[in-house]
């Protein structure tokens, strides 16, 4: 958990989360994930400080605008029915045993052949994790279900925030 935790103290910049907890057993990262396009944007609400200040300005909607290379990936149960391609989920996503919570995910887009779509989150809303390297995006909902995945291109997550 040292990991998990040591991105939590750097992204947030509180001294450190309230509690620390178990995902549900049913939680896995699958081997496959169904490619749905170039990821675009994400927008979450969080209550880290601000990195700027250090300022305690409580929860925040934030958005993070997405570089070339960011896969945005589908994992919920719809996502066999839905168009796109399924791809290999990298092992070193796979084999991560700690997330970092980044706060609640008000939705994200992406970008396919048809254009720009976006994908709007509603209450109760996911929460929005990332692997301990800050490499990829997880949205899980009520901590069971994975619903999308963003990985690739410059994408990390540092004290600023999620960054390119």
């Amino acid at each position: 958990m040292a990991s998990a935790l040591t991105k939590y103290l750097e992204f947030h910049g509180h001294d450190g989360p309230d509690k620390v907890g178990a995902f549900h057993r049913d939680l896995a990262i699958p081997d496959r994930a169904l490619r749905i396009g170039d990821a675009t944007q994400m927008l979450y609400r969080s209550n880290k400080l601000n990195p700027t200040t250090l300022e305690d300005e409580g929860w925040i909607e934030y958005f993070h605008d997405h570089s070339r290379g960011v896969g945005a990936y589908r994992c919920d149960a719809a996502a066999a029915q839905a168009p796109g391609r399924i791809a290999v989920v990298p092992a070193w996503i796979r084999r991560v045993r700690e997330l970092t919570w980044l706060g609640k995910c008000l939705g994200y887009s992406y970008r396919d052949g048809d254009g720009r779509h976006e994908v709007k989150a509603t209450e109760p809303l996911p929460e929005l994790y990332c692997i301990p390297s800050g490499r990829a995006l997880l949205v899980i909902q009520g901590k069971r279900h994975l619903l999308a995945m963003m990985w690739g291109g410059q994408l990390r997550v540092e004290d600023r925030g999620i960054v390119h």
